[in-house]
């Protein structure tokens, strides 16, 4: 995200008034430290002017192993609902 929003010359003030949005959160947007609702994503893609797949450029892999294990664990302490309860 901050490489678009420098590529574009804008500050992050500039953005954050775009977006709709506190500088501070800006800061923290680019530094990964918060998260944020898929409307404030696609206001900084109009505010950048670049599509969403180039502001997603750089995000490390999923970590599929992590996710199965996660699934697994989740799927084993579902218990089915009855019916009518």
């Amino acid at each position: 995200m901050k490489a678009a929003r420098v590529a574009a010359n804008l500050t992050q003030e500039c953005v954050a008034e775009l977006v709709g949005v506190h500088w501070q959160t800006i800061s923290y947007l680019e530094a990964g430290k918060s998260p944020f609702s898929i409307v404030t994503f696609a206001r900084l893609s109009q505010a950048l002017e670049t599509s969403p797949n180039r502001l997603m450029d750089g995000l490390p892999d999923a970590d599929r192993a992590r996710a199965e294990r996660i699934k697994k664990v989740k799927a084993r302490k579902r218990v089915p609902r009855k019916k009518g309860a």
